[in-house]
């Protein structure tokens, strides 16, 4: 099976039945559903396709579609306009959050009365992640803002803004954040991916929601600002999952730098265990085109050969032409570099920071040199799961749990196929059953190693073990 994991972004091209079915059958493994487009009444449409496909494909068969409620987060963006203002190169124009009509310069309504304020701390403005981008000219009294375009274009209605290495004044989390993440927890949606935040506190507000209202949601963090970028250390420990968000974070930083902090996040998140996605432009060229560029399938291997644990598409499964040519096409690269990888032997070894992990990484260990061909566990909250995926195992992590919520959350962690199953008092049984369950699924034959973590009955109490055994 395939060991990184792909993360679908659902939208008009991908979120009937139809679209989520072959999707999932094509190896798609979280479904996005992003709060930014779209209403209640459609994100809850599709919630209901979402679980109708689990109930119906997902029990026992190791297959089953996480979800992810990404927030709209605080963004700056233009106002409406009935037709996209044009710009010319070198032309100045004026940035205002107020209705200028005045002024013989073109003007640009933004959302955001702080406007001025946040661009003193930066010398340029940036247009959808720097598709035009303009030089401050000079801010007036009025709160106006006159900025030199560096090239031509159109800008449109609602287009994102960005103000590159300024700490923009907005709340991390805006009203529409909660009352979105309230209905995530109504319809037991599994991860909520925060945008634009800055620093742990951030992430450990948005908890203290959750358990308030007695949600089960993890939280992904969304490293998109500068800010995130320099409290990365922190963010990573108070976060259950990391996403690498390319597209802002690529306006806000000097692109050069984007694959050096890229690698560094995906190693400081593989260092304490903490699920790591690569996310946006990674199939760009394929909203439009049936193929891949070179340098597009060069960067999905690049992320598979720092083991991330999944990847993500965008706009190329929830707008594209070519959605499920987009999945297709990312899996080929995805199984082509791990079979490089398992043939090269590559591996970095990772710190051991528990007794947990010291387990997990002694079942590694066995597995690695006895050519096992699966590891296999049995985990409640899913921890044992991903403690075994940390060490970026060459084989699947077969994961039994009697929890259907902790199964879609562990769709998430390399390497794992999670599967639901009720856990019997004896672990003797409980192992057996799970060996004949993937045996007759085809996972596993007669003569195959298999290294279990569980626990064993050991006079009156259990013992945890790791077990090499036969099928």
């Amino acid at each position: 099976m395939r060991l990184t994991k792909i993360i679908c972004t659902l939208g008009p091209s991908s979120h009937s039945d139809e679209g989520i079915d072959a999707l999932a059958r094509a190896g798609m493994n979280i479904a996005r559903i992003n709060f930014s487009h779209g209403d209640r009444k459609q994100h809850l449409q599709v919630m209901e396709r979402i679980r109708a496909w689990n109930e119906k494909h997902g029990r026992g068969l190791g297959i089953c579609i996480g979800t992810i409620l990404d927030t709209k987060g605080a963004e700056i963006r233009t106002g409406d306009t009935d037709h996209p203002i044009e710009i010319l190169k070198g032309e100045e124009v004026i940035f205002s959050p107020e209705t200028n009509e005045r002024s013989a310069k073109k003007t640009i309504f933004v959302n955001y009365s702080g406007f001025a304020n946040d661009v003193r701390e930066t010398d340029r403005i940036l247009i959808d992640n720097g598709e035009i981008a303009f030089d401050i000219v000079r801010t007036e009294k009025n709160g106006d803002v006159v900025a030199k375009a560096r090239g031509a274009g159109k800008i449109g209605s609602r287009r994102h803004i960005n103000l590159p290495g300024a700490d923009v004044d907005l709340p991390s989390i805006t009203e529409q954040d909660w009352k979105d993440i309230e209905f995530g927890i109504e319809e037991n949606m599994d991860f909520v991916a925060l945008s634009f935040i800055r620093n742990r506190d951030d992430v450990e507000i948005v908890r203290e929601f959750i358990k308030k209202k007695k949600g089960s949601m993890e939280i992904i963090a969304k490293i998109e600002t500068e800010q995130a970028v320099e409290n990365i250390a922190e963010i990573v420990h108070a976060a259950d999952a990391i996403m690498v968000a390319r597209g802002d974070l690529g306006a806000e930083l000097p692109f050069e730098r984007l694959p050096v902090i890229q690698d560094e996040i995906v190693a400081r998140c593989r260092e304490v265990g903490r699920p790591v996605i690569i996310a946006t432009h990674m199939l760009e060229s394929m909203i439009a085109q049936p193929i891949p560029t070179r340098a597009e399938v060069t960067d999905i291997a690049h992320a598979a050969m720092t083991q991330t644990d999944a990847t993500m598409l965008s706009g190329e499964t929830a707008a594209g032409k070519h959605p499920l040519l987009a999945l297709e096409a990312m899996d080929k690269v995805l199984r082509a570099t791990e079979e490089h990888l398992a043939v090269f032997r590559i591996n970095q070894p990772e710190p051991v920071q528990s007794e947990r992990q010291a387990r997990a990484e002694a079942a590694f260990t066995l597995a690695e040199s006895t050519n096992a061909k699966a590891l296999l566990t049995f985990t409640r909250t899913g921890q044992t799961a991903r403690d075994l995926a940390k060490f970026r195992p060459r084989i699947p992590v077969l994961a039994f749990t009697d929890d259907e919520a902790t199964q879609r959350k562990l769709s998430l962690s390399y390497a794992v196929a999670p599967f639901v199953m009720k856990l019997d008092k004896d672990p003797e049984k409980t192992v057996l059953q799970a060996l004949a369950h993937v045996k007759e699924a085809g996972l596993l034959h007669t003569g195959d190693r298999v290294v279990i973590v569980s626990d064993a009955q050991a006079h009156e109490q259990l013992i945890n073990t790791v077990q090499l055994r036969v099928v």
